[in-house]
């Protein structure tokens, strides 16, 4: 297999190639757990769970960047840690063995290229993570730190967006070809999900209407195939771009809200759509 370095607003990524690569790196790289050791052995870690993290220092860098889709974000889970590293998605393991002590993997992280920042910031984030031994959790923030007590990595609880009324602008869509794609330059999708369960937007040169519904536990989602445009013609990158947008909605399984971050997938956990909230 092979997994093209891209921009992370120009160039196509596999998004098969995602979960793999992720699987790749992991299987290559030692967990950093101790003999024995279970991912999901999560000791006293239960109260890192449940919210999702976002950055606010970070070792080695001097300011966190704060722009829209840039943000670095955590979130623990009986052993697994995910998130945004600014530029490129990661996957981690990690071990609360007793206390306050935590050990985490080194990251797998997709291939995603982005400001020299911003690659910079990733970077550091990753090496931060890896040697943290200690943690501290508030009800409002988390800290990693070292054996001398040196802050590694400070959150700060992130409040999700809500889906409803919220105005979704997308980074990204799947092109039907299993990968997901960054937006052509200077173009616009959006998306509004009503209360009334309506869905509507612009999807790159027409405007769309449907209806979708949220399951019960919040995080599955149905969109209806059948969806109303307008007749207007564009340019034909445009208008593959726009179809291809359309085709996924109506394949979405799931949904995740990350902070100002809404991600739809289908059953096997593709990404179909990545927004940030305007």
């Amino acid at each position: 297999m092979v997994v093209r370095v891209c921009s992370r607003f120009a160039v196509p990524l596999a998004a098969a190639g995602l979960l793999a690569l992720a699987l790749l790196v992991v299987s290559g790289c030692s967990s950093g757990l101790g003999p024995g050791a279970s991912p999901s052995s999560a000791g006293n870690g239960k109260a890192l769970e449940g919210r999702v993290w976002e950055a606010t220092a970070i070792s080695g860098v001097t300011t966190v960047l704060t722009g829209k889709g840039t943000e670095v974000t955590a979130e623990f889970a009986a052993g697994e840690l995910s998130g945004s590293g600014g530029v490129n998605r990661y996957t981690a393991t990690y071990e609360t063995p007793a206390g306050d002590q935590i050990k985490i993997s080194q990251p797998a992280a997709t291939l995603m290229a982005g400001s020299k920042a911003a690659m910079a910031q990733e970077q550091a984030y990753f090496a931060a993570l890896t040697k943290a031994t200690k943690y501290a959790v508030t009800a409002d923030s988390l800290t990693l730190t070292d054996d001398q007590g040196t802050t590694l990595v400070a959150y700060t609880v992130v409040q999700p967006t809500a889906l409803e009324g919220t105005e979704w602008d997308a980074l990204a869509y799947n092109n039907g070809k299993d990968a997901l794609v960054s937006l052509a330059a200077g173009s616009t999708i959006t998306a509004k999900f009503g209360a009334d369960g309506s869905l509507s937007g612009k999807a790159s040169v027409n405007s769309y209407s449907t209806t979708y519904q949220v399951s019960q536990s919040g995080d599955g989602m149905t969109i209806d195939a059948k969806i109303v445009s307008t007749k207007m013609a564009g340019p034909a990158d445009l208008m593959r771009q726009e179809t291809a947008y359309l085709a996924a909605l109506p394949r979405t399984a799931t949904l995740s809200i990350e902070g100002d971050e809404l991600w739809l997938r289908d059953t096997t956990g593709a990404a179909l759509a990545h927004y940030v909230a305007r």
